[in-house]
């Protein structure tokens, strides 16, 4: 039996926006990124892109990936 999608709320959206720019700003403060931060710079990047998308001005359901 597979547990029900979580939802994400309006505001839980802006304040998941909120705490990426905050962490994207604290790192453009800084001269050089280890290759490790760059990677999750870019990643947190394309993150915040997904979230500022008009579609999820409402809120979205999360669901788990199966990796294989």
């Amino acid at each position: 039996m597979s547990e029900a999608p979580r939802r994400l709320s309006p505001g839980q959206m802006r304040a998941l926006k909120f705490a990426a720019h905050r962490q994207l700003a604290r790192w453009a403060k800084q001269r050089e990124l280890q290759p490790r931060r760059r990677a999750q710079r870019a990643e947190l990047v394309r993150a915040v892109r997904i979230l500022e998308d008009p579609g999820f001005t409402h809120g979205c359901d999360l669901r788990a990936i199966d990796e294989e």
